[in-house]
Formats: C-alpha cells, sequence, structure tokens
C-alpha cells in the first residue's frame, strides 16, 4: 500500500513530444499528386474559362483538395494549398514559390491543368509541426 501511494505522489512521466513523424504518418507528395490530379479533372474537364467565376473556382478547388489530403491521416502536419487559375491563350506561366522548412519532414506537390480555354496550377504544402 505505501508503494501504491509513493506512485500516486510522485509520478513518472514519459516524454510525448516528438520532433519527428512516424514513417507512416508522413506528407509523401507521391499521394497528394494523385489526388490533386482528381479534383482538377473532376472540376476542369468540361469547364470554360470565366474572369467572374475563376477566383471562385480556385477557392472551391483548395477547399476540396485540402479536405481530401486531410483524409490521408498525417497528423501534425499543416496543409496548405494553393491554386491559379487562369485563361489559356498560348502564353507561358511560371508559378513559383518561396518557404522556410525543414527539408527532412516537410514537403509539397505541384499538378497543373490545361484545356482550350483555362489552365490551373495547384501547390499543395505540408508542413510538419513539432
Amino acid at each position: 500500500n505505501e508503494v501504491l501511494n509513493e506512485k500516486l505522489d510522485n509520478p513518472v512521466f514519459g516524454s510525448a513530444y516528438r520532433t519527428e513523424p512516424k514513417e507512416e504518418e508522413r506528407f509523401y507528395p507521391a499521394q497528394v499528386k494523385k489526388i490533386v490530379n482528381e479534383v482538377l479533372n473532376e472540376k476542369l474537364e468540361n469547364q470554360t474559362y470565366d474572369d467572374k467565376n475563376a477566383q471562385a473556382l480556385a477557392l472551391d478547388i483548395s477547399n476540396v483538395v485540402k479536405m481530401r489530403c486531410k483524409s490521408l491521416k498525417i497528423p501534425r502536419y499543416k496543409i496548405i494549398v494553393q491554386t491559379f487559375v487562369g485563361e489559356n491563350k498560348g502564353q507561358g506561366v511560371r508559378v513559383t514559390s518561396k518557404s522556410l522548412w525543414n527539408a527532412n519532414f516537410d514537403d509539397y506537390a505541384s499538378c497543373s491543368y490545361m484545356n482550350a480555354s483555362l489552365f490551373a496550377v495547384v501547390m499543395v504544402f505540408g508542413s510538419y509541426f513539432e
């Protein structure tokens, strides 16, 4: 009984703090690219460019991609989605991004879509929270 009381008075806690993700809980760009390509094909297959609707379309794509990426069950990762939708007039487009991150755990996936009327670029960033 004295041993039990001593354990209750002086509990010993193990460290619950993790500084890196488990292997099965990592952000894998290949899984995310599959999701992004599915969403782009669903949302843009028969779509024509409309400048009044482009912002709402980009927001809708971003929200759907983010929701589906969260279903991958990658805890402790913040998912950031950027979507660009523009009119396709045969021009070249280059989309870049810059961020400070941990190269061992953080990663990104980028996909693009183009039809005769529009183009879209989606970038998904997975940032691990320690």
